[in-house]
């Protein structure tokens, strides 16, 4: 186990990898952590400051930390003004008689030299007669090397009191399989699983398990970093985000210390699933959305189906970051909205990136399972919420009905109600009447884009459509899946077995009939208002729920969205509402990926 934190702590970048671990590694430890690394400020050679725990003497010191990259070689050594030599010589002349509080001036200083490797020897001497130098009474070095640091790690972090020895075992096989990431995730996904599945736990202790989560996410994420599969880490990342959503969610709404400290703690841990992002899809998968058909080949898949499924979920990924970067621009609004005033550069970047994404891969016009509803959901969704391009959105959800019902006339790969991989892959298997109803028995795809097309504008496709389904899928039931009184306690950890179906849905040319019957159904939603994600104003949670285990997403999150639409286009309702039966959902199976 050590040796894996050896290499996990050798591979970490000095900015935004070394000093976001310090910090967590720090509180476990005991330390108080008085100062965090910031970007865009001068730090005068400490990254992180920290008061130890007292000895045995009850004594306590300030540390400050220097950190570095790797091993301490020459040039990180001496030479310029970011070498090591340069910082403490900051640390010395300014930040210890300017920075450091009147509070902890009564403490003894101990400049703490830390990198994620060794000192080289060539620079040993040079670095122990600098601060043989410099030390006097009442300030000390240290130094705080991979080694040492990977020693903490194993006694800090997973120790066997906070960490069963069979979680250990499922956190070592997912390190050791990283270039096989379903086998992996399995594994890590086991190790959240059991770590977040704690009773009776205080603030402290969740806060305990976040900085658990996020250590341990690191190292995972490193590893496979560095044998450039990042898919296992990325997936982790989500699981992890849900799981201790579920754990902590009641903190995040409370006021305190303890309760801060839970909620900069779960900051850290998405902080954290952006940066896996960044380097999935950021450096991966965007920088080739304007080439065309880059990332249908990048699949690497003989396979039409792979190139599918594996496109779509990459849309999914790309739109939820969207709403990401929304949501924490959006200030007061508890649910999605449509604005024309996003001051976000970030987003409307990324929106352009998704048009391009769609634009140079047409698959992605053809889903062909119903279980892709969630990713063209959030696509959907995240366009609309930039009025700038709504129209991108309406295009989107035009050509996706082209497709699909053109699919279906021919016995092509239209969407079909199952979600295995082996089904998937060779669908449609028959090329009958009787097989293609069999196929098509149920769909939330369909309502969902007819009442998006129809609501942007759409209306010759949202035409076609109700009139596609009249003639040749009267056998469809058009349903929504909508929250239940359950789905608060089960949809964060991943059981499907919760929820209503919303059934028998009528596909109109405008959609104003569905319209009245999702705001009768949704009006009153208790069950959703009472989502922890909904009733704390946190609701890209929900949709990262609803992608990550593939639900589609519930009506109540994006009603208020869609009237907006349909007013800015003139569609305007005038029949009072009437509430419709709602039935319960039988559970949906987990999609099996190759």
């Amino acid at each position: 186990m050590k040796l894996i934190f050896r290499q996990y702590l050798a591979s970490l970048r000095e900015r935004r990898e070394l000093d976001a671990v310090l910090p967590d590694l720090l509180s476990e430890l005991g330390y108080t952590v008085i100062s965090r690394p910031s970007i865009g400020t001068r730090q005068y050679g400490v990254d992180v400051a920290a008061l130890s725990p007292p000895d045995s003497g009850g004594k306590r010191k300030l540390y400050l930390f220097s950190l570095k990259q790797g091993d301490l070689t020459r040039a990180d050594w001496d030479g310029t003004p970011q070498a090591l030599r340069s910082s403490i010589n900051e640390i010395i002349d300014v930040y210890i008689p300017t920075r450091v509080a009147n509070t902890y001036r009564k403490y003894d200083v101990v400049i703490c030299l830390c990198f994620g490797g060794d000192v080289q020897e060539a620079v040993r001497d040079n670095m122990t007669n600098f601060t043989n130098g410099l030390t006097r009474k009442g300030l000390s070095f240290d130094e705080w090397n991979g080694d040492y640091l990977a020693g903490l790690l194993v006694d800090g972090v997973l120790r066997e009191q906070l960490v069963r020895p069979e979680l250990r075992t499922h956190f070592q096989k997912a390190v050791a399989m990283v270039d096989e990431p379903e086998v992996a995730f399995t594994h890590f996904a086991a190790l959240i699983r059991g770590i977040c599945a704690t009773i009776g736990t205080t603030s402290k202790q969740r806060t305990t398990i976040l900085r658990q989560l996020s250590i341990c996410l690191w190292v995972f994420f490193v590893w496979a970093r560095d044998t450039r599969n990042i898919e296992a880490p990325y997936r982790a990342s989500e699981r992890a985000l849900l799981h201790a959503w579920q754990l902590v969610h009641e903190d995040i709404a409370q006021t305190g210390k303890a309760s801060d400290e839970v909620g900069i703690a779960y900051a850290d841990l998405a902080d954290l699933h952006f940066t896996i992002w960044d380097a999935l899809i950021g450096e991966k998968i965007l920088p080739f959305v304007d080439k065309q058909h880059a990332i249908s080949v990048a699949v690497n898949s003989a396979a039409s189906g792979d190139v599918n499924l594996k496109l779509f979920e990459n849309l999914g990924r790309v739109a939820m970051r969207g709403l990401w970067h929304l949501w924490s621009k959006s200030g007061a609004a508890l649910l999605p909205e449509v604005r024309s005033d996003w001051e976000l550069p970030e987003a409307t970047e990324l929106a352009q990136q998704t048009v391009l994404l769609i634009r140079n891969n047409p698959i992605l016009l053809s889903p062909i399972t119903d279980e892709q509803v969630v990713d063209v959901g959030v696509t959907l969704l995240f366009l609309s919420m930039l009025e700038q391009w709504n129209q991108a959105a309406c295009n989107y959800a035009e050509a996706v009905i082209e497709r699909i019902t053109l699919a279906y006339r021919t016995h092509n790969r239209y969407p079909t109600i199952h979600s295995d991989y082996r089904t998937i892959i060779g669908h449609p298997h028959e090329r009958t009447d009787e097989f293609r109803q069999a196929q098509t028995k149920g769909s939330t795809l369909i309502p969902l884009l007819a009442l998006w097309a129809a609501s942007l504008g759409g209306a010759r496709s949202a035409a076609h459509l109700a009139q596609f389904t009249t003639k040749f899928m009267s056998h469809c039931n058009a349903q929504f899946w909508i929250a239940d009184a359950d789905t608060e306690d089960r949809i964060y950890v991943g059981d499907t077995q919760h929820g209503a179906s919303l059934g028998g849905l009528p596909i109109t040319e405008d959609g104003a009939e569905l319209m009245r019957i999702l705001e009768a159904e949704c009006s009153p939603s208790e069950p959703f208002l009472q989502l922890s994600a909904i009733r704390l104003g946190h609701w890209p949670i929900l949709a990262l729920a609803c992608r990550h285990y593939r639900l589609p997403l519930p009506p109540d999150l994006w009603m208020g969205l869609m009237k907006q639409l349909r007013a800015n286009n003139g569609l305007i309702e005038t029949v009072p509402a009437q509430r419709t039966k709602r039935k319960r959902q039988p559970r949906a199976q987990p999609s099996r990926r190759k």
